[in-house]
């Protein structure tokens, strides 16, 4: 592993967790991981390259086109923050992806950023992203970008991968279809998250998983869509980013994005995250676009043309280097998470997606990892 050239600040002490199986806790159901060190023992190059993505649950009702409804009780929030330690990427090889086809854009006829149900959004990779000694001057190698990361997971005896973004110094939130079955089949296994991965490289390292939960609305749901709470949080352990260094905190490297509940249904988004139908999910991609109609069950639908390995990633509100002279709208919170991916349709042509409106069930999350353990949050 290279080494990670940073300025240390001083950490808190954490408490190891005890063993301990799933459990339920009000709106919330927990799974403690006992054995990080299987769980990096079992993540090898092999098995990195053949994570496929996990396909996004979809929808079928495409026809009735309902406006959103204004979000309803008091809005929650919680700033994000930049790195606390000034840390230079280490380009770490995963694995080597296979050569993609180029496709060459002459002659041919582009279709518009639109679906059939008219949701118009702006799709792009995030850029710019250089390499070799440019490397570090990417977009993607610079907070916010560096929140978001790809993650990967077992089922069974498959592996697969959706997106992710660090919201506290060791929490991640992703989707809880990337987490649990939603049915007596529980809880997923062998969480990683990289974030800033990029073409099987992880910039910041690989970090493994201490602690996952989901809320009891997406457990017991039986896995379908749309769904009133398909979100989840997974707590990462600590680790030194060099040979003799002390372990340091996730989000201490990455920074994380803060969050805001109440405020998908009337907003614009940038849904960021590594969907597999665009750059072969080897590449950050951002999807823009407004609120389009609600979903139903506490779901807000935008528009997106992106697909599987998408679930999970954030829709963050003004999604920003803030510039001078900025900041002067009336919903002026910064690089907040307003939802995170949960759904498609069964048929592509619609392009739009879905996602949870986060609510006291999402801070319910938030609390119960913070007080968890010392450290994992301010």
């Amino acid at each position: 592993m290279k080494n990670l050239a940073f300025v240390s600040l001083p950490l808190v002490a954490l408490t190891l967790a005890a063993a301990m199986p799933a459990r339920a806790q009000s709106d919330i159901v927990t799974l403690v991981n006992t054995d990080t060190k299987a769980v990096a023992e079992y993540w090898t190059a092999e098995r990195f390259k053949a994570a496929t993505p996990l396909p996004m649950p979809l929808a079928t009702d495409s026809n009735s086109k309902v406006e959103p409804s204004a979000p309803t009780g008091k809005v929650e929030s919680a700033d994000g923050q930049a790195p606390l330690l000034n840390v230079l990427p280490a380009e770490q090889q995963l694995f080597t992806p296979d050569p993609q086809v180029q496709r060459s854009g002459g002659g041919l006829l582009e279709p518009g950023a639109v679906g059939t149900l008219g949701a118009h959004f702006t799709s792009t990779r995030v850029f710019p992203m250089f390499t070799g000694s440019a490397t570090p001057f990417s977009a993607d190698r610079a907070y916010p970008h560096t929140t978001v990361g790809k993650l990967f997971f077992t089922i069974g005896r498959q592996d697969y991968v959706c997106s992710a973004s660090v919201i506290q110094r060791r929490i991640v939130a992703t989707a809880g279809h990337c987490v649990h079955s939603g049915t007596k089949a529980g809880f997923y296994s062998n969480w990683v998250f990289v974030p800033s991965f990029r073409d099987g490289t992880a910039p910041f390292l690989r970090w493994n998983w201490r602690a996952a939960t989901v809320t009891s609305t997406w457990a017991s749901g039986g896995g379908t869509v749309p769904n009133a709470a398909d979100y989840a949080m997974i707590e990462f352990s600590d680790q030194p980013i060099s040979p003799e260094g002390r372990p340091v905190r996730l989000g201490d490297i990455t920074g994380w994005l803060g969050w805001q509940t109440l405020s998908l249904a009337a907003n614009h988004t940038s849904k960021l995250g590594y969907p597999c139908n665009l750059d072969n999910c080897m590449k950050m991609q951002n999807v823009m676009s407004g609120a389009f109609r609600s979903g139903g069950s506490n779901t807000v639908q935008y528009g997106s043309d992106a697909a599987g390995g998408s679930s999970g990633g954030p829709w963050v509100q003004n999604f920003q280097t803030l510039q001078v002279g900025g900041g002067t709208g009336s919903n002026t919170g910064s690089n907040r998470v307003v939802g995170v991916t949960s759904y498609g349709y069964v048929s592509p042509a619609p392009k739009v997606q879905g996602a949870s409106i986060l609510d006291s069930r999402w801070v319910s999350l938030f609390n119960f990892l913070c007080g968890r353990v010392a450290g994992n949050c301010n």
